[in-house]
Parts: structure tokens; sequence; C-alpha cells
């Protein structure tokens, strides 16, 4: 992969210029050392907007637009969750690092074949949970070092049916659309593998109007790890809470409790103090840069901060969920099919 333009800025473009689109736009403009070229989507006037909006030289309908040009290194993919599979694989063929959106895809088997076509390109893929990149988040991550317990919520308030987000095949659901995002984080902190989900729910909210029988729009899960350490899971569009608002994680690691609340965007400690009994902080950390960590990482020929192996195990985790939902039982998680790096 060469670097295009002055001073070996990086050349980049976006597939998908809807709402999760514009901010990745808005990141590659804010990147050092990212030139941004262009922009693709479904439809023209969203990406003739952004190319306007940031001077890119085009604006297409065509990924193969994107993959073909010379001048662009690093694609971000921010379409509907059932697309990412196929134009993951297509840019990563065409020689293309990649920011792509969660989910990574939406079944394993594509998840692997993503991986596997980055393996054969020899090019960086970078996950977009989130959640990892809070400020408050990252905290949680340093000085909670080995939670035995953890809580996590998401309540979304009533949905809209009509967002592609909720159609059976485009989007998949919560679970595809919010539930990667908590079960990577609870994998991240917990720093241990999953090794059994026992999850309840279904169409708890919304019976009989998903499109599927299978789609879930609840979920009530406990997630046990293979360091013994425990997690639970709740997610639903039932009500909001604005005391905690949208996302909620507890950590407990038998001394010390950490609270992520405000958006992910605030946390609280507390600690055992000789003195007081009990020592408490609050900070609100500002999130750290996305894009530029993937720059980094090509740079330096360096793994990415969301490696693709978090994909790949947030996917394995939701199908995992789905199936213990469906079954009334407890799932083993098969980790037999990960990329080695995951079963160490």
């Amino acid at each position: 992969m060469t670097m295009n333009g002055a001073k070996g800025a990086l050349g980049w473009a976006l597939i998908g210029c809807g709402g999760a689109g514009r901010a990745h736009a808005g990141w590659a403009a804010a990147t050092e050392g990212v030139t941004v070229r262009g922009f693709c989507d479904i439809q023209a006037g969203m990406a003739e907007q952004l190319q306007q909006q940031h001077g890119a030289e085009f604006a297409t309908t065509d990924p193969d637009r994107v993959f073909a040009d010379p001048s662009v290194d690093i694609v971000s993919i921010a379409t509907s969750h059932s697309s990412h599979a196929e134009l993951a694989v297509a840019a990563l063929q065409a020689g293309k690092h990649l920011f792509l959106e969660k989910p990574m895809a939406m079944t394993m088997a594509d998840c692997l074949r993503i991986h596997e076509a980055m393996q054969a390109a020899g090019t960086k893929l970078m996950l977009n949970f989130s959640i990892r990149f809070s400020g408050a988040a990252r905290a949680i991550r340093q000085r909670i070092t080995a939670p035995k317990v953890s809580h996590s919520q998401c309540m979304m308030g009533r949905a809209d049916l009509n967002r592609w987000r909720w159609h059976p095949v485009e989007g998949g659901g919560p679970l595809w659309d919010v539930g990667v995002h908590m079960v990577d984080y609870l994998c991240w902190i917990h720093d241990s593998a999953p090794v059994e989900v026992y999850a309840t729910g279904g169409q708890i909210t919304h019976p009989g109007e998903l499109g599927s029988d299978d789609m879930v729009d609840t979920t009530a899960a406990t997630i046990r790890f293979s360091n013994d350490s425990v997690g639970t899971f709740l997610m639903s569009d039932a009500g909001f809470n604005s005391v905690i608002s949208k996302w909620f994680f507890e950590f407990f690691d038998g001394d010390n409790t950490a609270v992520l609340y405000e958006h992910f965007r605030k946390v609280s400690f507390s600690t055992p103090d000789p003195n007081e009994g009990q020592k408490d902080e609050t900070l609100t950390p500002p999130p750290i840069e996305r894009l530029s960590l993937l720059v980094e990482a090509i740079r330096n020929d360096t793994e990415p901060y969301v490696p693709p192996q978090a994909g790949i195990l947030s996917t394995l985790l939701v199908e995992t969920i789905i199936a213990s939902i469906h079954s009334g039982k407890p799932q083993q998680v098969d980790l037999s099919a990960l990329p080695e790096p995951l079963t160490k």
C-alpha cells in the first residue's frame, strides 16, 4: 500500500453517508495525515452533500469507484449491517485499509471471511465500537483491572420500527445495533474469554411486529467468563431512565466499584479508604480520537486499537445470546473457530 498526497498523507473515502457516515467524515477531516478523497452512497445527493462540505474530489453511487481509486488508502464503511460483509471483503481485496462500523458482520461465517480477506491483503482493519473511545470507559479499564461482577444496561426508549436498524435483514434489531457495543465492552473490561451465556427475552415490546418471529427486541442475559467472573446484560426499548441515561455499566472487583453513565461520558469510582470508609470520585475525561489510531497502526504496522478479533467475538456472542433465548437453555460459547489470539 502506497501513501498518496502531500507528506505521505493517506487518502480516505467513505461508503455510507448517513448519520454514522457523517461522523466518520468529521473524524477524517480532523485527522492529521489524512486527505479526504471521496464519498459513496446509494443516494447520490447524500454523497454529493458531503463532497461539497469537505471539498472532496468525487461523489459516487458505485463502491467500485472507491475500490479502484489508487489515491484511496483507507475506506470507512458505515452502511446497513447486512451490507458490511460484501463491502468489507471487496475493500480489502482491493488493498484498502478499513475502518468498519459495527457489527463487523451479522454472522460468524461472514466475520471470518472478512478476517481472511484482511490477512490475505496484508492491510489493517479497525472496528468502531464507540464505547472503547470514551475517556470514562477507558478510565475503568485502567483502574478496575480484574472485575469479578458487572452489570450492563441499554434502555433505548420506544423504538421507531420504520428505521432500517429494525428491519430483520438489513439491521437485525437492537442486539446488532447496540448489543454488540455492550458485549464488546464487557469482554474488554473483564479481559477474559466468554465461555457460557444464559439469556431470556424475545419479542417482549413488539410481539408480531418485527417482520420475523426470530427477531429479538428484549434481552436479559448472564455471561460467564473463563476467569470465573460474571456479567449481566439488559437491553430493551421498553423505556428510558433519564437518571442513568441510555447506557449504564457497573463493575465490581471485590473492593473497588466503577459506574459508567451519561451515555458513557461520566464515570464514578468508589474505593476503600482507611479514614473515611469509602472514597468517591467522579470523572468526565474527554474521548480519544478514532481514525488517528488506525493511521498509527498503518504507519507502524501494529494491531489497531479495536482489532478485527473484537468484531468477530461480539458477533459470536450475539449469535450465542439469540440461540440461548430461542432454546431456553444456557449455551456454551464456541471459541474454536476464532483466530488464535482470542483463544490464548
